[in-house]
């Protein structure tokens, strides 16, 4: 029975081969979307899931007093939480502020140093919790001894190509490391370490035990491991009280109140964004997976609609083929089977069809959402099952109403030839049209308003001269050593205009500041950049007040000392929104003082000028208060220079000549100060090509069904056409016949259409605080695009049935 019936759903689909071909191909689109999507999601959801008992490891995340959020802590907060809450089984830190250092091995000889962006500190318990797998060494005992570091294979291999790594030494900096073990990369995990280091190391250790304030700098990760069957909640609620017992003192002195809470080892790749920190790496955004599966998912519809418009456009050509059927005893069941036997026989085909597609397309996603996703990853084992699955799950709904509608023509009607479209019938078949034009046009509209907000964000001013700007890299302290002569030198050569040095391009760090004669009660959080006095013209920032930084100098070579207490210098610049913030006039601010209470000590900063606002953060984020002021050169990080008009090649060859005769143990790393935000608008840029492409591809597959409905409604009324051209119609007269039937849905789609795409793009619109207006302009391209694309796929078949012999129509006749 089920061989027959395949084999007579195989000849009906042959028969109708430009259906058919407009089916497998609509729906194989829509499956080799869901197969990507699919890698994408997979890929997204398997961070950190390669660790034993992930589900009860845990990072510690602090609350503030003016309802700001962060996945850090203070230094000294992991100190007594194994020893005072029961539930919390393992406890270990992290610097949060990954280090980018230059790694040399250490043996006597010269080696090449490598500079590496992914370096971590952490406590000796790291590991206990943290099951990383090793391929050298044992992980148990991988920080039982200081100065030990744990390379991962990929690091590993560039230092020590195929021989072992372990008890062999690396310096970076001054420091010397003993390796005792190399993990494998071989699972997704939201660290992406190139090395962990232990925290029983020569200057961290002594810095660790500097640290006892449990308010200021909030910038190291804690990570607890809880006990099988711990009761979380329990275990949030036993924190705060923690937090109160340890830093009541502390938060009463700075008018802070900080609570902690926990956030889950698997949900911190996704569940991260709203962590506005500058040091938090960046991570998943389930927005942007809700995105891509909406296209998928869309696409797969558009298909579905498409065999469903198609199969009851054929209704009245199969209604004989079921009268029939249903004379020699065919009951209803095995007519609907036969027709749904169709469908899924077109589903399979467009499986195969989809498995060939994504493969072909995976690098074009790949380079779309910046992964390196394969088919062949262990998580992707069950692709194939669950593409079977919506294979078959979407053959059933794209074929359930043809088959139960087509199976209940009445025989004896069919066959005395008085069948015909219901008014039903042909009003589901108006609405699925209007659907695939609905969603055609609201992603024209959305690429637009996508693309236009996009593109001003990245042209817009940052208040600033970002143009030529070189920023480069001192990653050591052999190069921080030699910043006064390397700046020198650079200044010097005529192929720049201005050099500055500071400890970052635009922002280094934040402090609670107040004016003074206010109390720490009126503090507020300002984000700051350690500089030079050379850095205002460099970079161009605008005084609307006041003056530039006096000259100091700083006699500190040790940088291990407290920061505030021997490396600033007691001057600042701030911004017009810190003036406001701190309760200050922009215009008579200069002269005054602010202050910060920090480590029970009051130092004080004479506001030397205002500068006007400036964008530090990408347009993402609204400009918030935020200062400058100078500090020891030893405490910077980058070099800044501003290349003379085309200089830039002979620029950067003169800056790597003086570095290599200075550094010659320190990488040359440079960038440009305008590429500082474009990591921001990288998921921005991704979004506006998935959209792009979506919106073609949907514009063909609506096409195609089009099309396919034009083709048969061309076919049904091939007489009436050949009759039209013998009574003296022209072509146009016909084409334009066809095209009012369309054009209405047309108008009517885009009716319905554009204010449903202006209400959600100005919702989405509604989370940037630097927008673009949705004009008429992008209504006006959005209706165009719709009608364009119907008129030319009306017309490339209609035009060619109307040129036509009517001889050959009405031969029959």
């Amino acid at each position: 029975m089920f061989k027959s019936y395949f084999k007579l759903a195989l000849r009906n689909l042959w028969k109708r081969k430009t259906t058919t071909f407009i089916n497998v191909f609509g729906l194989a689109i829509g499956l080799a979307c869901c197969a990507l999507v699919f890698l994408f999601v997979q890929h997204e959801f398997s961070f950190d899931k390669g660790f034993d008992n992930a589900g009860d490891i845990y990072r510690v995340t602090s609350i503030f007093k003016e309802g700001s959020t962060a996945p850090t802590t203070v230094m000294p907060y992991a100190t007594y939480l194994k020893s005072e809450i029961p539930e919390i089984k393992q406890v270990s830190r992290l610097d949060a502020s990954k280090c980018t250092c230059v790694i040399q091995v250490n043996d006597g000889n010269d080696h090449t140093p490598y500079t590496v962006d992914n370096g971590y500190w952490a406590d000796a318990s790291f590991f206990d919790i943290f099951s990383f797998h090793f391929s050298q060494g044992n992980r148990s005992s991988a920080f039982s001894s200081p100065n030990a570091i744990v390379l991962s294979e990929m690091l590993a291999q560039k230092l020590f190509g195929n021989s072992s790594a372990v008890g062999r030494t690396i310096k970076t900096d001054n420091n010397i490391y003993t390796i005792t073990g190399v993990f494998k990369k071989d699972f997704l995990n939201h660290f992406n370490a190139d090395f962990f280091a232990s925290n029983n190391s020569n200057g961290v250790r002594e810095k660790i035990a500097s640290v006892h304030n449990w308010v200021v700098d909030p910038n190291y990760y804690c990570y607890v491991s809880l006990k099988s069957g711990s009761n979380k909640q329990h275990v949030i609620k036993e924190l705060k009280a923690y937090t109160q017992r340890h830093a009541a003192t502390d938060m009463k002195a700075t008018n802070d109140n900080i609570s902690n809470s926990l956030q889950s080892l698997t949900d911190i790749h996704l569940h991260s964004s709203q962590y506005q920190s500058y040091m938090e790496v960046k991570q998943g955004n389930m927005k942007y997976l809700y995105l891509l599966g909406s296209i998928a998912l869309t696409i797969l519809l558009l298909g579905c609609i498409n065999y469903m418009n198609l199969s009851t456009a054929q209704a009245i050509d199969r209604a004989r083929e079921v009268g029939v059927r249903r004379v020699m005893g065919a009951d209803r069941s095995a007519i609907r089977y036969q027709f749904l036997m169709e469908t899924v026989a077109i589903s399979l085909m467009a499986l195969l069809v989809a498995i060939l597609l994504a493969f072909l397309l995976l690098p074009v996603f790949n380079t779309m959402t910046g992964q390196e996703l394969s088919f062949f990853a262990p998580e992707n084992s069950t692709l194939i099952l669950w593409m079977l699955l919506v294979t078959l799950l979407t053959g059933l709904l794209a074929g359930l109403y043809p088959a139960w509608y087509l199976s209940a023509f009445n025989p004896v009607k069919v066959l005395k030839g008085k069948a015909s479209d219901s008014s039903s019938l042909v009003n589901i078949r108006t609405v699925l049209v209007s659907m695939q034009f609905i969603i055609s046009t609201c992603l024209i509209f959305a690429t637009l308003v996508i693309w236009k907000q996009l593109n001003f964000m990245i042209n817009a001013k940052p208040g600033f001269d970002q143009d030529q700007q070189l920023v480069i890299n001192l990653n050591t302290d052999q190069a921080r050593n030699n910043i006064a002569y390397y700046r020198d030198q650079l200044a010097n050569n005529p192929n720049f205009q201005q050099v500055s040095a500071a400890a970052s391009g635009l922002i280094s760090g934040d402090m609670n500041m107040y004016a003074q004669g206010k109390t720490v009660n009126d503090k507020h959080d300002v984000f700051l950049n350690l500089v030079d006095d050379n850095y205002v013209k460099t970079i161009g920032i605008k005084l609307i007040s006041g003056t530039n930084f006096t000259p100091v100098n700083f006699a500190n070579k040790n940088t291990a000392l407290d920061l505030e207490a021997t490396d600033i210098g007691r001057q600042v610049i701030i911004n017009e929104e810190a003036a406001k913030a701190l309760g200050l006039n922009p215009y008579t601010a200069p002269g005054n003082y602010l202050s910060r209470f920090y480590n029970g000590v009051v130092y004080n900063y004479k506001i030397m000028g205002v500068m006007k606002d400036y964008h530090y953060f990408s347009l993402h984020a609204a400009i918030g208060p935020c200062m400058i002021m100078p500090a020891n050169p030893m405490r910077f990080s980058t070099i800044i220079a501003k290349v003379k008009g085309n200089n830039v090649a002979a620029a950067i060859k003169y800056s790597q000549q003086v570095w290599k005769t200075l550094n010659p143990d320190t990488p040359f790393s440079y960038d440009f100060l305008n590429d500082n935000f474009k990591w921001d608008y990288l998921q921005d840029q991704r979004e506006q090509q998935m959209m792009a492409t979506c919106t073609v591809i949907a514009i063909l597959i609506s096409g195609l069904g089009l099309l396919g409905l034009i083709t048969h409604s061309l076919n049904q009324r091939a007489k009436e056409i050949g009759i039209r051209k013998v009574i003296g119609a022209s072509v146009s007269s016909i084409v334009v016949l066809f095209y009012k039937k369309y054009f209405k849905l047309v108008l009517i789609a885009n009716l319905i259409a554009l204010p449903l795409a202006w209400y959600y793009m100005n919702k989405w619109l509604s989370d940037f605080p630097y927008r673009i207006e949705i004009g008429w302009l992008t209504f006006m391209l959005s209706l165009s695009a719709g009608v364009i694309i119907a008129f030319f796929t009306i017309a490339f078949k209609t035009i060619g049935a109307a040129m036509s012999n009517p001889v050959i129509s009405l031969r029959s006749e």
